[in-house]
């Protein structure tokens, strides 16, 4: 049978003692009558944590405005009210900005119209339009300048001739004397022929801005004057030889007017201004013909879409007016706070007329201090208590260390946010937390209270309580939090540990760091 360490001979405790000894430290006996504290090695895990406080915040929460002035035309929220992204919360009224978008629009399809007209200026019709101008001009200039043949001279000329037969004959069949009628007839024909030189000369400079006073334009009033003069004379001459023979003096002396009319044309010799008006008229329907067929102008094309992106301009600047005039949430939230009611003026520069917070998701923002930042990281694990909660402990995560510090004052610290895990209603925005943030767990190791450890130099040391007698041990040490230490080597799990108190007597021992002989051993365990 195994027997218990507490019932070991006197030689084993002997020797125990003597290598206490040895090492240089001594048991010492329990005052008799004296209370001590003690504690029990066990084994269990082992959490370390850093410290901190702070006030619960939304994770967004921001005040809200109109982007611009005008007035209140409807309030869609209330105080409580759960709103999503995009909602409209409040509107001005906005029947003004409605027509100035309408404007807009209107102008940019304007100007849309006369882009697509200054891409597809021209149709086939007006193509063919202007072929058949340049044509005519051509056709016009050649005969000017080819003149008349010898043949039309005397085609026009035995026409004259013929003409005049007839209307000598007319004149002598109707009775009247000879003398008087020719000599009217020749009268009429003279003022005639001097009318058509003066309205040829007047047409040469017809185009002249001071052609009312020029003399051409004299000529062919006094020319018209003589006509009408002549041919008033001429018809009361042949009325007086009655109606028929009348009516055949006229018809044939119109038939020889027109005879001497186209020989007087033929012959009529073409001059170089004609000619270089003719050839002018030529060169601009050309011109105006290639203008169709080269297509649209790439300056006009320029000028057409900058004036539509202007317009385009023009319209989103009207929309974004009226957009400003709506209040819209920018996240999912909860309203806050409502300072505006329908009527009321509303101004761009006033700062938050409705507040907006996600109180889906809290958190808080605390300053750690440059010794303790070192040990947090985003994703460590965090336990808090409220002070308006105190028997409500919740949990939560790291989700950002910042990467810089503040300085204030002369003492550097880290903003770190921690935001709670599905934290329940009755959490509010402004409370005071208190946080644990887990910044290091073991599970499965020895541990011993911290009142238990000491350090003497730089060892660490533990007393041992064995049958009433203390035994100073070195014991090397993992982790620790704020009321445990993690035991790596020189105890085993049930030995018994004296706590220190206030008012401890420091144990006997000998020599300073490292100057132990070797590890003590340990009396008691087999528990």
């Amino acid at each position: 049978m195994k027997r218990s360490h507490r019932s070991l001979p006197a030689m084993l405790v002997a020797a125990v003692l003597v290598t206490a000894g040895c090492s240089g430290i001594l048991p010492q006996p329990a005052k008799a009558g004296a209370a001590i504290a003690t504690s029990t090695v066990q084994r269990g895990s082992l959490v370390a944590t850093v410290n901190a406080a702070g006030n619960i915040t939304a994770h967004q929460q921001v005040g809200l405005n109109f982007g611009q002035s005008g007035t209140v035309a409807k309030v869609l929220v209330e105080v409580g009210d759960r709103v999503k992204l995009g909602q409209v919360l409040a509107q001005l009224d906005t029947r003004d900005l409605a027509l100035q978008v309408q404007n807009a629009e209107t102008d940019l399809r304007t100007t849309q119209a006369k882009l697509a007209q200054a891409r597809n200026p021209i149709t086939a019709q007006d193509i063919s339009s202007a072929r058949a101008k340049a044509d005519a001009a051509q056709a016009n200039y050649n005969k000017l300048a080819a003149g008349a043949t010898q043949a039309d001279i005397a085609a026009a000329q035995a026409a004259v001739a013929s003409a005049q037969a007839a209307y000598d004959a007319a004149v002598k069949s109707a009775g009247t004397t000879g003398s008087q009628l020719q000599s009217s007839a020749a009268a009429f024909e003279k003022a005639q022929v001097a009318l058509q030189q003066a309205q040829a000369a007047y047409d040469k400079v017809a185009t002249r801005p001071d052609v009312a006073s020029s003399s051409p334009a004299a000529t062919l009033q006094s020319a018209t004057i003589d006509f009408n003069q002549a041919k008033a004379n001429y018809q009361s001459l042949a009325a007086t030889s009655g109606s028929d023979a009348s009516s055949k003096v006229q018809q044939a002396q119109s038939q020889l007017q027109q005879a001497r009319a186209s020989l007087a044309k033929l012959k009529n010799q073409v001059t170089q201004d004609d000619l270089t008006v003719s050839q002018a008229q030529v060169a601009q329907a050309k011109n105006d013909l290639d203008k169709l067929l080269a297509g649209p102008d790439a300056n006009a094309l320029d000028i057409a879409q900058n004036a539509v992106s202007q317009a385009e301009i023009a319209v989103k600047q009207a929309q974004l007016k009226q957009d400003q005039a709506r209040i819209l949430a920018p996240f999912d939230g909860v309203v806050t706070t409502v300072s505006i009611v329908p009527g009321q003026s509303a101004s761009s520069s006033a700062t938050g007329v409705i507040q907006l917070a996600d109180l889906d998701r809290l958190e808080t923002i605390v300053n750690m201090a440059e010794v303790d930042v070192g040990r947090i990281q985003a994703g460590q694990e965090v336990e808090l208590t409220l002070d308006a909660l105190p028997d409500v402990t919740l949990q939560g995560k790291v989700v950002l260390v910042a990467p810089a510090g503040v300085q204030s004052q002369g003492v550097v610290n880290y903003p770190v946010t921690i935001a709670l895990t599905e934290p329940p209603q009755s959490v509010k925005t402004g409370m005071t937390a208190n946080f644990n943030i887990i910044v290091d767990h073991r599970d499965d190791v020895l541990t011993v209270p911290n009142r238990a450890v000491r350090t003497q130099g730089r060892q660490k040391l533990v007393t041992v309580l064995f049958e009433g007698t203390q035994i100073q041990a070195p014991v090397s040490t993992g982790m620790s939090s704020d009321t445990l230490t993690g035991i790596v080597g020189g105890l085993k799990e049930g030995d018994t540990v004296v706590l220190a108190t206030t008012t401890t007597r420091s144990p006997i021992a000998g020599g300073g760091p490292g100057g132990f002989g070797g590890p003590p051993v340990i009396v008691g365990g087999g528990r």
